[in-house]
């Protein structure tokens, strides 16, 4: 006979194990008709996935059993990377000066995805290449469409400001009461850097795998809000903020301070009106931040500010520096990819350590990109990133204060280079989308500018769009202007 309920938990792991592909077949499809049809909401769409599918991930994982290698988690990377149909699309078009540096950088990647291969790594050189690729993919479509940057900046806006209070607050209710799935999940997991899967005692990570992404989201979120969202921004800032701080990441402590720094010193004459802001948050988030276990663990973390000689995390990277410098930096070709991060669980059953004993995870993206895409590589990708950053940091200063916003989640990101690394995945998507941004919104005003001054119509009789085609373009999908004239000069 079959044991009483044992024939119920097998249906429930079919169930879930069919959760998987379901998910991820719903998701890639639509995703796919709202890249052709709305690219505004695929935009956002595609951030919604980036968001919540490790927490999906966490539920299915819940339903039918801890599995290491959830393909769920393809789903954000799948859909992103529809954006390569537009790339193809515009092939012709890397080869003009303009678009030239994604040349240099997918070159890089490549490189780096030979010697994997060469190296035997096929599966985990493909998932890397795929974590590094994706972002730079998804920002090469947002550059290619500059015409329809006020879309994609709506779009990016609103997403953010919706995800600061809703991922905080769960992270909230995560921190007070983890719930079973996350409970579950960091008992599996084995991962000491997120805490105890007890009331308290929790690493803030909400929706997100780990506390530093969830840092991230809330960073960039936390800073766009400062480029407008009405009065509904209040109290999101107020969960927002409480939030990331119980993420007990310094790092992004230290990322958003210099992110601000930059978007104050950019802004000229509107400094005083952002300062009343993050006044006025202050007060709204003060209540949060001064009582209870939330002011505890808060003042816990601020402590180790003060005493980084006791501090073990500042000592591992000390010593990471100190041991792994040579490696990284006097090893001409390379590892590759699939020598380090995610991409070794395909080559190690699932226990994050390949067969050949390489690294699983460097924290730091100054010694991984060297170890990685050895000294070619390196060349190649921090060429086209430099001349990228070039084109959205040149020039006077915008009046587009989400432009300027944006430049300062980029100035955020590469702060923290020294301490994590923020080129692939999930962090790889926040830096490159908003470098994308930047450089698209200087195409855009600077266009917009010069068809002002000429007081000529575009050819073809084109028309930049107004707040109501805008608006149109999100919600249906219909082509914005094509505008003559070269707005990168």
């Amino acid at each position: 006979m079959v044991p009483a309920g044992s024939g119920c938990r097998h249906c429930t792991v079919r169930i879930g194990g069919a959760l998987e592909y379901v998910y991820l077949v719903a998701t890639l499809v639509m995703g796919a008709w709202l890249y052709r049809r709305r690219p505004g909401l695929y935009v956002g769409f595609a951030w919604w996935l980036w968001f919540i599918t490790p927490g999906v991930r966490r539920l299915v994982d819940y339903v039918q059993g801890w599995d290491p290698i959830n393909p769920i988690m393809l789903a954000p990377y799948l859909v992103s990377l529809l954006t390569l149909f537009a790339l193809l699309h515009h092939l012709p078009k890397l080869l003009l000066n303009r678009f030239f540096p994604f040349v240099l950088i997918f070159a890089g990647l490549f490189y780096a995805f030979a010697v994997g291969i060469y190296r035997g790594e096929v599966f985990s050189a493909s998932y890397q290449l795929l974590e590094w690729l994706v972002p730079v993919v998804f920002a090469c479509y947002l550059v290619v469409h500059w015409r329809k940057y006020p879309v994609y900046r709506k779009a990016v806006q609103h997403t953010f400001a919706f995800a600061v209070p809703v991922i905080g607050a769960y992270g909230l209710v995560q921190f007070f009461y983890p719930l079973p799935w996350d409970r579950y999940w960091m008992t599996n997991s084995s991962m000491i850097s997120i805490g105890e899967p007890e009331p308290f005692g929790v690493r803030l990570f909400s929706t997100l795998n780990s506390p530093s992404p969830f840092a991230m989201v809330m960073m960039a979120g936390l800073l766009l809000l400062l480029s407008g969202g009405g009065l509904s921004r209040w109290p999101a800032a107020a969960i927002g903020y409480a939030s990331f701080l119980l993420s007990l990441s310094r790092q992004a402590w230290g990322g958003w301070l210099a992110g601000l720094l930059f978007i104050i010193m950019r802004r000229g004459r509107s400094q005083l009106g952002l300062l009343v802001t993050l006044a006025v948050t202050a007060l709204v988030a003060l209540p949060l931040l001064t009582v209870g276990p939330v002011a505890e663990r808060i003042n816990e973390r601020l402590g180790t500010l003060t005493n980084i000689q006791d501090d073990r995390s500042f000592q591992a990277r000390v010593e990471l520096y100190e041991e792994f410098l040579p490696q990284a930096f006097f090893n001409p070709v390379g590892e590759g990819f699939g020598s380090t991060g995610l991409s070794t669980k395909l080559n190690a059953g699932g226990e994050g350590i390949s067969e050949s004993g390489d690294v699983v995870g460097i924290d730091s993206g100054i010694l991984e990109m060297p170890f990685t895409l050895g000294w070619l590589g390196t060349a190649l990708y921090l060429g086209g990133l430099g001349w990228l950053l070039y084109y959205a940091f040149r020039g006077r200063k915008s009046e587009d204060l989400f432009a300027t916003v944006s430049c300062g989640i980029v100035v955020s990101m590469l702060s923290q280079l020294p301490f994590n690394d923020k080129m692939e995945g999930f962090q790889g998507m926040l830096l490159w989308t908003f470098i994308a941004l930047a450089i698209a919104s200087k195409a855009y005003h600077n266009q917009a500018s010069k068809d002002e001054g000429s007081g000529a119509e575009p050819e073809g009789g084109d028309r930049y769009a107004g707040p109501e085609e805008v608006a149109r373009e999100g919600a249906a999908g219909s082509t914005l202007v094509r505008s003559s004239g070269n707005p990168w000069r």
